[in-house]
């Protein structure tokens, strides 16, 4: 629950969600300007992130990047014994919430045309946590885990969890032209917040549990977000990922992903990082 003393002294200064002109992330941007009530409770600040983060999730820019991954695949070992398996340059065409689409692939430096890279894939959603995290329609359990601190910005890091069957979607295995799996598992993981607007700078989400003979190994993924400039506006996104998963009767695959030089569709745009680029 929210502080009610601190929410007592600041409600009669708020506009009223709902109003007119006031939209739900304008409501919950004056809750936490008002007073520092946002760095001082944890769930007005998680409050203040779900508005941010929805609307973020749903006006997503248009606009190209480069790509560059970097996949090691290791025996099943304990610990794994990496090493690289190859390296992948491509631009990534990126319109909205919706699937990125690759082009002008490069793998070891010379051109890809098939449409999937062999032994393991990864999907280009930029975004997808945010609507299962903060969509109260997806019955995510968040719980506060703490404060950090990265480059004086204060920080409040989440834990969650969500059930089987959530709005993260399912995993498919497809072995050969005829035989295709999907289960849709349980969800954990983290998501750090940046206090001052609410943003998600840091997300890990991971599946370990699937039905037996499922053929999938437990599967992380690891979301870094900065402050980016396209043309003159700045946007919140991903600029770096790390995906680990791998199949029961193959090898572990663990893919180092960096997003460069966003840019708009029809002309290349310098990236700068940090917040001073808002």
């Amino acid at each position: 629950m929210w502080n009610r003393r601190l929410l007592s002294a600041i409600l009669p200064s708020v506009p009223k969600a709902g109003s007119a002109n006031v939209t739900r992330t304008e409501f919950a941007l004056a809750l936490c300007s008002l007073l520092p009530l946002c760095a001082q409770d944890p769930a007005a600040a998680l409050e203040h992130a779900r508005a941010v983060n929805l609307e973020r999730a749903a006006s997503m820019p248009n606009f190209v990047v480069d790509e560059t991954a970097i996949r090691y695949h290791s025996p099943h070992t304990d610990p794994p014994k990496w090493k690289q398996f190859d390296k992948i340059e491509m631009e990534l065409i990126v319109q909205g919430a919706g699937w990125g689409q690759r082009q002008n692939v490069r793998r070891e430096g010379k051109p890809w045309k098939k449409p999937d890279f062999s032994d393991f894939n990864w999907g280009e959603q930029f975004g997808y946590e945010l609507t299962p995290l903060f969509d109260s329609k997806c019955h995510t359990i968040i719980e506060f885990e703490g404060r950090e601190q990265t480059n004086g910005r204060q920080m409040l890091a989440y834990r969650f969890r969500t059930p089987p069957d959530s709005c993260f979607g399912f995993f498919t295995i497809v072995s050969g032209f005829f035989s295709r799996k999907n289960f849709n598992p349980e969800r954990t993981g983290q998501f750090v917040i940046d206090v001052a607007n609410g943003g998600v700078i840091t997300s890990v989400v991971e599946a370990k549990e699937y039905p037996k003979g499922f053929g999938a190994d437990p599967w992380k993924s690891v979301s870094t977000w900065d402050y980016v400039k396209i043309g003159d506006t700045s946007h919140l996104l991903p600029v770096s990922a790390e995906v680990f998963g791998g199949f029961t009767k193959g090898d572990l695959w663990h893919v180092v992903i960096q997003y460069k030089n966003h840019r708009h569709f029809e002309s290349a745009t310098n990236i700068s990082f940090g917040p001073e680029a808002r």
